[in-house]
């Protein structure tokens, strides 16, 4: 059976009130230890909460130069691998003030239903880099530090 879709989609709401109210602390205590992040990019395994907030918070400042407001997920596959643990596909849909889309990207999560509620273990980022840099060139933003 797994992790009910409906209990991953409130879950994946929460992650991306965190995201919009740019909390990082929160959005770490959504993450179980270690926690892995994989893109054709980078490739790192976070120890802590403190790490896994500095890791998250990095984006950030490029979110905020883009006019992030809003994120949405979208669950688009769930996978449930035992009774505990699924892979969930998520397309994120990153909005603007006036609710324009910035960008779309997906993302492949590995959730584990822990005796404290959910949390991610591991996510892929598909294609998100690439998206980002399209939003960028879009918006006229360039990609350097802020």
């Amino acid at each position: 059976m797994g992790i009910e879709e409906e209990r991953l989609a409130e879950f994946f709401d929460a992650y991306a009130a965190a995201l919009r109210a740019f909390d990082a602390e929160a959005t770490a205590r959504l993450w179980g230890l270690p926690g892995m992040v994989v893109t054709d990019d980078f490739a790192g395994a976070l120890e802590s909460r403190a790490d896994m907030a500095a890791g998250l918070s990095s984006s950030y400042p490029l979110y905020r130069r883009l006019g992030l407001e809003s994120a949405v997920p979208e669950i688009r596959a769930v996978s449930a691998l035992t009774e505990l643990i699924s892979t969930v596909r998520v397309r994120w849909s990153y909005l603007d003030a006036s609710d324009e889309v910035i960008v779309k990207t997906d993302y492949e999560y590995l959730v584990r239903d822990d005796a404290d509620g959910l949390h991610v273990y591991l996510a892929v980022g598909i294609d998100e880099a690439e998206a980002l840099q399209r939003a960028a060139a879009a918006r006229g933003i360039g990609l350097g530090p802020a």
